[in-house]
């Protein structure tokens, strides 16, 4: 199957058409249009103030563009059915308890939108997270490094 065709490693899944948002004087974001496909990793850069967070709020129906449109799966995020179910986002690091893992923060989520513990495992596998996981732990326990570390500091008054 061709791109063209509609594969669905091609699938459109964000679209932000010209969006612009101010607040009273002040341009957070100018005119900004982009196209995300399935399997895209995107990552937001610039300063503080440079409009990143105001642009994924935009994309989450949490502010209203003063112009522009913003789309999920081809729909407004207000629009879609059991949005929670298609579209995950924390906005700010203040958003996690310092104390849980990155696997319970999502584990606490799915359960606050009756979806199983099965999909944590199942999204930190498809973003390759779940072996690395795996593998790192497994490394940490077998590490003759560590071992020698532990022994040395047993042997130190």
């Amino acid at each position: 199957m061709t791109p063209s065709e509609g594969s669905v490693a091609d699938a459109q899944v964000v679209r932000a058409e010209s969006l612009t948002k101010r607040f009273g004087d002040v341009v957070a974001v100018d005119d900004l249009s982009f196209e995300l496909q399935q399997g895209t990793i995107t990552g937001f850069l610039g300063p503080n103030g440079a409009g990143k967070t105001t642009t994924l709020r935009m994309l989450l129906g949490l502010a209203t563009p003063t112009s522009g449109r913003a789309f999920l799966f081809g729909q407004p995020y207000v629009e879609l059915a059991e949005p929670s179910r298609r579209v995950g986002a924390v906005l700010e690091a203040t958003d996690f308890h310092p104390g849980r893992s990155g696997r319970d923060h999502l584990r606490m989520l799915a359960e606050a939108v009756d979806l199983p513990h099965s999909r944590v495992e199942e999204v930190l596998w498809l973003v390759e997270l779940r072996e690395r996981h795996a593998s790192f732990q497994h490394s940490r326990r077998r590490s003759p490094l560590g071992r020698n570390r532990r022994r040395r500091g047993r042997d130190r008054p």
